[in-house]
Order: structure tokens, then sequence, then C-alpha cells
């Protein structure tokens, strides 16, 4: 085809009289043109084409990103919408909770006490709906986070189990602890989040048991099938209670949100569905597992396994060598709670529950040289068998009583003068921490004085401010905290505040955080910058419960927290622990 279409160019050039002319060259030359020409205008076509898609990316960009922005807006001004609900149901809360605490004292017959527990009890049952739905809703916009941080895996046992007793004693619920020896207690891991799942978990059992025991187990998993690859270190944790049992095709959706089977689950008749769900995020979060079972005897165990990572290594509290006890008391899961105490503090020990078998071990245990072998007893046993117990303990006269320390669940009201046997000290039930059982076992009656903060208190009389520009609240904590021995002073604002303690000289203030014009932080602020040295402890009251808020007020120069709705014993603690300091 090319010949054809240059041969008359050829012939010509041959006509003239020139020698012929190869076209090779300029057929190439062309054919480069040609390609130039097809490479450039498909460059500019694909240089055309990457601009409208580098456009097109940053318009989905730009969207994507306003989309975000919108999202975030949404949730934050969600956020702010909850929190502020949260403070007007709070500071309501804080009125019913605390005049019915103030009533329930006060009770003239058994009626109204019952009728006052019951409104005490809802009042808590709405108090821990709120918590969470604020706590829902923070893990779905993504604003809760695990820490890593050293703790004592005690503190937030002690916390959720001393929070929970008052509850339970409405209910007249055993609510027992019982921390096996052999688990470390030294841990790295987020203390809030773990306080958090074990008081949703435990509460929600206290709250479906009618009668009973509920009972927190904290021990090492077993080796088994079902435990979780062992390269890291994992913690058991069993909530059982005595309540009525969940069918089983009700137990795989009970830690769905929102979840309300059509079935007649005696347990699945309140709440928003969400306390459960909360529990199961937080796990997950963890790295760790949650489930519940139907317990082999009766009522429902929710076990939840947790990874868990050793922390610096603290010194803890331990009995001298040679000291022996019996622990003699009807219930079961009390005495192994209190030999797992003895035997983190290293005392021999055995438990009964039968009198003339405790007896016989004391005898034994004389001879074969234990000098004051010790006897913990359980205030049911010392009640309907002291006459059994009196005999048993005096078979040999010569030789004296063992060191006997009760147990009660409300030992300021129990009469030791009333037995015919001698009481060496008396302890609360259930035992929690390991130092008053140490104190019991090897200080002497003198020196053990059961700590009542009412009578100390009445007795010293701390001088109490109290910070707050809600009326009902202001009333109701000043008129809980003089049931406690205080004396009180009030301040509707934190200008008058400044004023007050430039005044008097207080062991204690009590900021509201949330106040019109000058809010609780800067008036702690300025309160610190006139005081300094001489500053009271300053605890927060205020109805922001979220880490942040707790955080916030530590930076401004709190030392405790105190949330709305206020509850007689957290006052107490706080006085416990603050007032006594500012005292000494």
């Amino acid at each position: 085809m090319l010949s054809v279409l240059y041969t008359p160019w050829v012939i010509g050039a041959a006509d003239v009289g020139e020698a012929p002319t190869d076209p090779t060259p300029l057929l190439v030359l062309g054919l480069g043109a040609i390609a130039v020409a097809g490479l450039v205008w498909r460059n500019s076509r694909a240089e055309k084409r990457f601009q409208l898609d580098v456009a097109e990316e940053r318009e989905r960009t730009r969207q994507v990103t306003q989309e975000k922005d919108l999202l975030a807006r949404e949730n934050q001004s969600k956020s702010e919408m909850l929190a502020t609900l949260s403070r007007e149901i709070r500071a309501n809360l804080n009125g019913i909770m605390g005049s019915a605490d103030l009533l329930i004292d006060d009770a003239a017959s058994r009626l109204q006490r019952e009728h006052l527990t019951t409104l005490r009890s809802s009042a808590e049952a709405l108090h821990m709906s709120l918590n969470d739905v604020l706590d829902y809703a923070s893990i779905e916009t993504g604003r809760i986070h695990v820490a890593r941080e050293d703790y004592d895996l005690r503190q937030p046992l002690y916390e959720v189990i001393e929070q929970l007793l008052p509850l339970a004693s409405l209910k007249s619920l055993d609510l027992v602890l019982i921390l096996s020896p052999e688990v470390p207690v030294n841990l790295v891991g987020d203390r809030g989040r773990l306080r958090q799942i074990l008081l949703n978990l435990l509460s929600n059992a206290i709250t479906f048991t009618p009668s009973g025991r509920v009972v927190l187990r904290v021990e090492l998993p077993q080796r088994s099938g079902s435990t979780p690859p062992q390269s890291a270190s994992w913690l058991h944790f069993t909530i059982s209670d005595t309540g009525p049992e969940i069918p089983e095709e009700m137990q795989t959706g009970l830690f769905d949100r929102f979840t309300r089977p059509e079935g007649q689950s005696p347990r699945q008749t309140s709440g928003a569905g969400l306390g459960l769900a909360i529990c199961k995020r937080l796990v997950e979060l963890m790295g760790g597992q949650i489930g519940v079972r139907n317990a082999a005897d009766s009522g429902v165990e929710v076990w939840l396994m947790l990874p868990i990572s050793a922390g610096r290594r603290q010194p803890e509290p331990a009995a001298p060598s040679g000291l022996y006890a019996v622990v003699l008391d009807a219930e079961p899961v009390t005495r192994v709670a209190a030999s797992a105490i003895l035997t983190r503090l290293g005392v021999e020990q055995d438990t009964t529950d039968s009198v003339r078998d405790a007896a016989v071990l004391l005898r034994e245990a004389r001879k074969e040289g234990v000098t004051e072998p010790i006897l913990v007893l359980g205030d049911v046993v010392a009640r309907e068998q002291a006459a059994v117990l009196a005999e048993s303990l005096t078979e040999e006269p010569r030789v004296p009583f063992p060191r006997i320390i009760l147990l009660a669940r409300d030992p300021d009201a129990v009469a030791t003068a009333d037995f015919n046997f001698p009481i060496h000290a008396v302890l609360r039930k259930p035992l929690l921490r390991s130092e008053p059982v140490l104190r019991a076992i090897t200080e002497s009656a003198e020196s053990l004085v059961p700590f009542n903060f009412a009578a100390e208190a009445a007795r010293t009389k701390p001088l109490v401010l109290v910070v707050d520009d809600d009326d009902v609240s202001r009333s109701v904590t000043s008129k809980l905290l003089s049931r406690l021995g205080c004396q009180i002073e009030v301040s509707p604002t934190g200008e008058d505040a400044i004023a007050r303690v430039g005044r008097a000289s207080f062991d204690l203030i009590l900021m509201d955080c949330q106040m019109p014009g000058m809010d609780g932080f800067v008036a702690t602020d300025r309160i610190r910058g006139s005081l300094m040295a001489n500053c009271p402890p300053i605890v927060a009251l205020t109805a922001n419960t979220s880490p942040q808020d707790r955080e916030r007020c530590i930076a401004a120069g709190m030392c405790d927290f105190v949330d709305k709705p206020v509850r007689k014993f957290e006052l107490a603690r706080v006085l416990k622990r603050w007032a006594n300091k500012a005292q000494n």
C-alpha cells in the first residue's frame, strides 16, 4: 500500500532527471509525528480525566468532612442535652432520696418504714437507669476509652460493696465479697471501668433478689476447655444471687440493648435494658468475656473473665505467726469470705457451722500449744445458740475463753453485755478489709474502740460549709450532715462562700460545681488562693459524674467527689476521710 501511495512522487522525480529518493526517513518522521500527536492527545485527555477525578475526590472528601462535622456537632449537642437533663434529674432525685433517708431514721411505725423503703428503692432504681442512659450514650459516641494505670484490686471491690450495702440492707439481703487468697491485688488496668461493671451487675442482682444473698466472688480461673488462652493472666468474677432463674432461651439476648423478651421472666420486669448491654461493651473493650447461667442450686450467676497485668507490688499486712482461728457461722459464704481474709493475713484456721465442732477445734488447738485461739463468731449463731456456746466453751473451767470476734450487720446496735461470754471485738458483716480483722486478732480489747462517726463527730463537732445554689439540695445535704453530728453553715453562691471562709475556720467545704455567676471551680480556686496552706479540704458536690468531670474537679484543687443525689453513707465516708484530717 505504501508503494502505491508514493509511486507518483518517485516517477515525478525521475521525469525531471533527479535520482530516485528513499522515502523511508520521511515515512518514519511522519509516523513519529502521528504517534507524538496521539500521545499528546491521550495525555491531554488523561490529564483532564485526572483533574476531574481529583476534583471529584476533593468534593467527596469535603462532603465526608462536612458529614463528620455535622455528626460530631449532633453528638456534642446530644451529649450536652443529656448532661443538662442529667443535672436536672439528679437535682430532684437529691431531694427525694435525701428526704427519704431522713424520714427512714424517724419512721414511727413499721408500715411507714416499709413505704419509705419502697420510695427510696424506687428512687435508687431511677438513679441507676439515668446512669445507664448516660453511659450508653458515651459508648455509642466513642468517648469511652480503657485506661492503664496501677491500682489495688481491693479498692474498687470495697467501694462497690460499701456503696450497695445500704440498698441490700433495705431488702435484708446478705451482700458478701469473697476474694480468693491467691488472687494478685496489685494490677495494671482501668479501675474505674471495673468498678462500673461490678456496680452495675451487683445492683442488678440486688434488684431481682427478693431474699437471701448476693455474692461477689473473685478468683483465678480453673484451667478447662472454655478458659481463654493462657498467653495473658485472667481473673474470674462471679456475681451469684438467690433470686429467680432466667429461662435458657432468654439468656442469649440478655446482654443486648433494649432487650425485653416476650416471655414471663421475672428478671425482665423493669428497666430500659441498658445496664447489661453497657457491661458487655465495657468488658469487650477491656478484652474480656461475659456470660450468664442459672446456678446449680438456685438463682443466677453472671460471670466475666478479664485479662490482667501485674502492677508494682506493694507490701500487705500480715499477722504474727502461730495464730489459729475457728470461723463459726451459719452461712457458708460468710465462712468462706472470713477464711479468705484470714488466709491472706497468714492465719491458720478452720470453719464450721456447729458450736460443738468449734469447741472441739479450740480445745485441740490449746493442746497443740496455741495460747489464745480465736473464735470468729456470726451474730445469728451467737444469739440463737448462746447457752450452748457458753456451755461448750466452759467445759474446762481452768481454760480461759478464746478471743471472740463477733460479726454483726450493725455493730453499733450490738450490746455485748447481753451475752454470757466475753466479746473481744465486734466487726461489721460482711467482712471486707483485712486491717480491722488484723487489729481485732492482735490488739488488746481496750484499744479496739469501734469507729462510730456520729458519736465522734458529736464530740468534736466539725464545722462544714455547704455551698449549693439549689434550695432543696442545700437543705437536704445540711440535714444529713447534722444527723452525722456536724455543725453546718450554708452558702447559696460562690461569692458568699469566699466571704464566709474569710470569717470562719471550716473543717470541710462541700462545693457545688454548677452555680450561676461564679461556679464551684472558680470559687475553689479563689478560696485556695486566699487561704493557701490553711485551706480546708474542698469536696466536689455535683450532678456531673463522668470521668472527665471528676478529673476537672481534681484539677481545680478539690480533694474528693460526691455525686448527686447525695447519700448519707457517702457523706459519712467523706467526713471520716477528710474532716478528721482537717482537725488533726
